[in-house]
């Protein structure tokens, strides 16, 4: 019983056997799955919107700084424009053409050099002074002019007046007849457009730079901190695609150089010749998204523990608890302490403080009812031991009578018939003295019963003057009288033979009556005697034709027992039958 409470214990929280709690707790749980997934959900969702929202805000602002860069060549046009309508430019030679060129771009340091270019294609005026002859008529954006575009940006170039890379922004020049006849043009320093990207951000992390066409840095320092901001070239690559060149900003996320993941954004400058990228670290960029992301998983999740816990102490505290105590009161009923009471349900909810009710009035009919069966249990032991008593008291009645009758007769075989019968009614009279005097009319102590059985042998003049020892050797094992009675029979029948035979030419011997415990659920007596035997070959066995032989396998049957008879230095008799070991306890409790 108490390896299977320990296993029901142990299986409480799962399966079949779950108590209570844990089957509460998981509907609990399952009821707070619904709204805690939907705020899982709703944080998810929240974060890929504001991570659209911050890479159309990344691509915004590389689009702006491309944008700056338009607005800066579109300024570089007016100032052309007006250069074009200056007399002085128109002439495209002298002083005074130089000194309106160096007005224009006074002051302005994105304009490295200012120059006039003659219909030939040769620089006739330039803002500052001309070493060799230049000429750039075989120039792109000098060919666009002629053709009569009215600006053009040429693509990034090394200067061959200046020996510088940049870019050129230029106008044609007019005659009377609107004819082109030259251009002028100016030089804007690859040196000042990537200086001027290298240092919008020199404090951060973040990363702001001009590409060319090839993902090329636009760098004439190459700034190794710059570099190691920006994704490999491979990666560049790919993302210069026709998406950038078609004017659309392109945010995408790579590991840079230098190891960080970051946020890029690419947008093309000047038709697709220059891109600038933008690039900032992920966990600055979304850093408060990840933390407003946690913080929606996590508000649930505690709110979920949170539901548990509270279920868990709630149903501690109002229901577990009282049950366990009821629990243990009702195991005191079980054990037949009907006395005891719930008293502390009264602290108890309402339910369980009736059910702790139903359970002292339930105690109050089992005691009342254990009384009423206790008082009949004990008038029918007194009726039981009173038969007993009777039955003793009528079969000593009967040996009387016998004994009286065997005075009368002379016949020796009579009267040794007489004697037997005596033997086999004292040992029903032993039987029923043994059961009167027992604490359980249930039980028979077998030591003590074949103690007296034998005693009663003894006097009961079997031996015929003879001196025959009747020695008995048994444990204290306990039986019962379905037992007892074909056992007590038996041992009467296989000692009266033993008086009969065994010692017909001696004056003496002895009788033993063995009793041995072979297993758990095996007894075996033996009947030994020391006296003359017999031949198995004249006879197999003893009073082979006689009524106790027959008696004894009667006996022996109903015991459900092996008989085995054997004779060496004597005769043995022994009957092994089915007992199950139990103690005085166990015999009353099973009745």
């Amino acid at each position: 019983m108490k390896t299977a409470k320990s296993e029901a214990g142990a299986a409480r929280w799962f399966g079949r056997n779950a108590g209570l709690r844990p089957r509460l707790v998981l509907i609990v749980g399952i009821a707070m799955l619904a709204p805690g997934a939907l705020a899982v959900l709703q944080a998810v969702s929240s974060y890929n919107n504001s991570m659209r929202i911050l890479e159309q805000s990344l691509a915004q602002a590389a689009q702006l700084s491309a944008t700056e860069e338009v607005n800066m060549i579109a300024a570089s046009r007016e100032i052309l424009t007006s250069l074009a309508s200056n007399p002085d430019v128109q002439a495209q030679s002298g002083l005074a053409c130089r000194r309106a060129l160096q007005r224009a771009i006074a002051g302005l340091e994105q304009y490295v050099g200012a120059a006039v270019i003659n219909a030939q294609g040769d620089m006739s005026c330039t803002s500052q002074p001309l070493r060799d002859p230049v000429h750039v008529g075989d120039r792109d954006w000098f060919k666009d002019i002629q053709n009569g575009v009215a600006f053009t940006v040429s693509d990034l170039i090394v200067s061959r007046w200046l020996g510088a890379w940049g870019i050129v922004t230029a106008v044609p020049l007019h005659d009377a007849n609107r004819a082109v006849n030259g251009s002028v043009a100016l030089f804007i320093s690859l040196d000042w457009l990537t200086r001027r990207f290298h240092q919008a951000a020199p404090g951060d992390e973040s990363a702001l730079a001009l590409l060319d066409s090839k993902g090329e840095i636009l760098s004439v320092g190459r700034s190794s901190a710059l570099q190691s901001r920006l994704p490999s070239g491979e990666i560049i690559a790919e993302n210069l695609g026709t998406h950038a060149v078609s004017g659309q900003a392109r945010t995408f996320r790579a590991r840079s150089v230098d190891g960080t993941w970051r946020l890029y954004a690419i947008s093309p400058l000047l038709e697709g010749r220059i891109f600038v990228i933008l690039g900032t670290p992920v966990l600055t960029a979304i850093g408060p998204l990840a933390l407003q992301v946690a913080w929606g998983v996590l508000t649930p999740l505690l709110m979920w523990a949170l539901a548990i816990a509270v279920v868990w102490f709630g149903i501690e505290h109002l229901v577990v608890r009282w049950i366990t105590y009821l629990e243990r009161i009702t195991s005191a009923y079980a054990s037949g302490r009907h006395g005891v009471r719930p008293e502390r349900v009264s602290a108890a909810p309402a339910e369980i403080r009736s059910l702790g009710e139903t359970f002292s009035r339930m105690a109050d009919l089992i005691s009342s009812r254990e009384a009423e069966l206790r008082d009949s249990l004990n008038q029918k032991e007194l009726l039981v031991r009173e038969i007993h008593h009777r039955v003793k008291n009528n079969l000593q009645l009967v040996m009387s009578l016998l004994n009286l009758h065997a005075r009368r007769i002379r016949d020796p075989r009579a009267e040794e018939a007489f004697a037997e019968a005596r033997s086999r009614i004292n040992a029903l009279a032993t039987l029923h003295r043994r059961l009167y005097e027992s604490e359980n009319l249930q039980e028979i102590d077998l030591h003590w019963f074949l103690e007296d059985l034998c005693a009663e042998l003894r006097r009961g003049g079997l031996s015929r003057g003879k001196h025959v020892e009747l020695i008995v050797d048994s444990p204290s094992e306990v039986i019962g009288p379905e037992l007892a009675v074909p056992l007590g029979l038996l041992v009467t029948e296989a000692i009266t033979n033993a008086y009969k035979h065994a010692f017909v030419d001696r004056p003496q011997g002895t009788i033993r009556v063995e009793v041995r415990r072979e297993s758990p659920q095996t007894l075996v007596i033996r009947i030994r005697d020391n006296g003359a035997g017999y031949d198995p070959n004249v006879a197999p066995s003893v009073d082979v034709t006689g009524l106790g032989r027959s008696l004894i396998e009667a006996f022996v049957r109903q015991l459900h027992g092996e008989l085995h008879v054997s004779s060496n230095d004597g005769t043995l008799v022994e009957v092994r039958f089915p007992a199950a070991e139990h103690t005085k306890h166990e015999i009353k409790r099973s009745a």
